[in-house]
């Protein structure tokens, strides 16, 4: 059916009678003045416009911005990050299918936008292509914005000159585009590219480089051919393509909020990944990218090294490489074509000539990884029967097998101002709880894990356990993801103090192995917890009106995405 009104209302926008007739494409971004992820997308958003353009069909642009995991982190902020996702979602879902459009791209490049994009591509299942947003180019001596925790701390407690610290904070962010680690930002893009929902090599460029633009261009017209074949988003998000996209997650070494996202994105597309995926798959691919946070370089040189394709050709035989992609071929074509292109790499490593480094330093062959295996690891136990998270590859060897006496916390602040205080003692297990989803928007525990990592006296010798989650920044023996969360009734609301946690990343579990600083059998572990249940009571909810009043009376388990649809 024809809506009449709806022409007439888009020719008052100076839309031609042609325009009407056209293939109209959905331009939906991230856009805003959030932070520099985002602030550089009207140029992008142009390009793709003019793409779409030349390959016969109309644009229509629209925005829902995102808020910044760095900007709101230790504050109340936080806790909206999450929920944030879904409603990004929810918006595109809305400017794609309630107008309606033909097919769409999408444009982000950080911690939510990302995932919220993903979400609603395979929601809508229309002809869909995303364009990852870019990189920061690096700062002067590679500081990067995640730092600014540690420094911060280390000038409140007089260890650093403040001049130091304001020295590096006025050049952590030099340009647009996602922060300089491979952080949740960054690990996004990359899963989008390696779902095959990205142009090939379009992750992490270099935002200010103008082959960001080139890819913007590409993505309007490559997606108006994607209508003419019909070639929907749900084609290519199979099985096999989220199987791709853990593998490239264990080999770069990616955030552990991936954990919260695929698995909520797959389902939208009928398709079951849970968090036992990623631990099978991790436990067999190796880390081969040495980027920071855990390893030594910027993103800026991985996408130099050649990025997603030159991680994809080193471990070409644990892909799928039949899965389509959003060029209308398969992965493995796109990797034939890119491995005998006289371009591909030579354009991007030679910028790696000007700052002499090797390539296989960056990105090393499978025959020498940066780690023998992916890392995260899920473990279970009468402390998580849900399960939790642990990034292996990002914690001291010492600390993957540790029993510890619980430290516990019913807010972050409060382990904040006890980890300032110097109130934690070597081999102590920090319980911090009531920070799952629906308890508190399950916020990133960054500042406490930044604190923790900063320490040489505690950063091998003592961990973190949470229900909340942690940036993709983080690094140092932490535990995330646990679940069920304290304000459901999981045992992490159990928990007391000098309870003895035991943490045995190679054996999968988290428990609770003694009390009252003496270990016990099983049989009384369980007693004891019944008699603490039988006692309990959940708190009040912390949100009682507004968007998280609502995430705390709806959100899904964590180990399912903590999604509200």
């Amino acid at each position: 059916m024809v809506n009449h009104q709806g022409d007439a209302l888009r020719l008052g926008m100076n839309w031609t009678e042609e325009d009407l007739g056209k293939p109209q494409v959905l331009v939906d971004s991230a856009y805003g003045m959030g932070h520099p992820g985002t602030f550089h997308f009207r140029e992008l958003i142009e390009e793709v416009s003019n793409g779409v353009y030349e390959a016969g069909g109309k644009p229509g642009v629209f925005a829902v911005s995102d808020i910044c995991d760095g900007v709101v982190q230790a504050t109340d902020g936080m806790s909206y990050s999450l929920v944030s996702r879904d409603i990004m979602a929810a918006m595109v879902e809305i400017h794609a299918l309630g107008h309606p459009h033909d097919g769409m791209v999408l444009i982000s490049g950080n911690d939510k936008s990302v995932p919220a994009h993903l979400l609603a591509i395979a929601r809508c299942d229309l002809p869909a292509i995303h364009l990852p947003g870019g990189t920061q180019l690096n700062a002067p001596d590679y500081v990067s914005s995640n730092e600014m925790w540690e420094m911060g701390a280390a000038v409140q407690r007089g260890e650093l000159p403040r001049q130091d610290f304001e020295r590096a904070q006025r050049g952590a962010c030099p340009t647009c585009g996602a922060c300089q680690f491979m952080g949740s930002a960054s690990t996004g893009q990359v899963l989008a590219e390696a779902l095959g929902l990205a142009l090939p090599g379009s992750a992490v460029v270099p935002a200010p480089l103008t082959k960001l633009l080139r890819y913007a261009r590409a993505s309007g017209k490559q997606l108006v051919r994607l209508i003419e074949q019909g070639l929907t988003a749900r084609r290519i998000l199979t099985r096999d393509a989220f199987e791709n996209a853990i593998v490239m997650h264990a080999a770069i070494g990616g955030s552990t909020n991936a954990l919260l996202h695929l698995p909520p994105i797959a389902r939208e597309a009928g398709v079951e990944i849970t968090v036992d995926d990623f631990d099978r798959i991790h436990r067999r691919v190796p880390v081969l990218a040495n980027v920071k946070t855990t390893g030594r370089y910027p993103v800026e040189y991985f996408w130099y090294a050649g990025g997603v394709p030159a991680v994809m050709l080193e471990l070409r035989e644990m892909l799928h490489l039949e899965c389509l992609t959003v060029t209308g071929k398969t992965l493995g074509e796109n990797l034939d074509e890119i491995e005998h292109s006289p371009f591909f790499f030579a354009e991007r490593r030679g910028y790696l000539n000007n700052v002499k480094v090797d390539r296989d330093e960056i990105i090393r062959p499978r025959s020498d990884p940066f780690s023998a295996d992916g890392g995260v690891a899920v473990l279970y136990g009468n402390l998580a029967p849900g399960g939790a998270m642990i990034k292996t590859f990002s914690v001291p060897e010492e600390m993957h097998v540790h029993i510890g006496p619980a430290r516990v916390f019913d807010f972050e602040d409060e382990a904040i101002h006890a980890l300032m205080g110097r109130r934690i003692a070597p081999g102590d297990v920090l319980v911090i709880r009531y920070e799952g989803p629906r308890a508190n928007g399950m916020p990133e525990m960054y500042y406490a894990a930044a604190i923790l990592s900063a320490d040489r006296k505690l950063n091998t010798t003592t961990a973190i356990v949470t229900d909340g989650r942690y940036s993709g920044a983080m690094k140092g023996p932490c535990i995330g993801h646990v679940a069920p969360e304290a304000l459901d009734g999981g045992p992490i609301a159990l928990v007391e103090e000098n309870d003895l946690i035991e943490i045995n990343a190679p054996g999968r579990r988290l428990a609770i192995v003694g009390t009252g600083g003496e270990k016990r059998r099983p049989e009384e572990i369980d007693a004891i917890l019944a008699q603490r249940r039988a006692i309990w009571k959940p708190p009040r909810p912390r949100h009682e009106n507004g968007i998280l009043s609502l995430y705390s009376r709806v959100a899904g388990a964590t180990s399912e995405g903590a999604s509200i649809t």
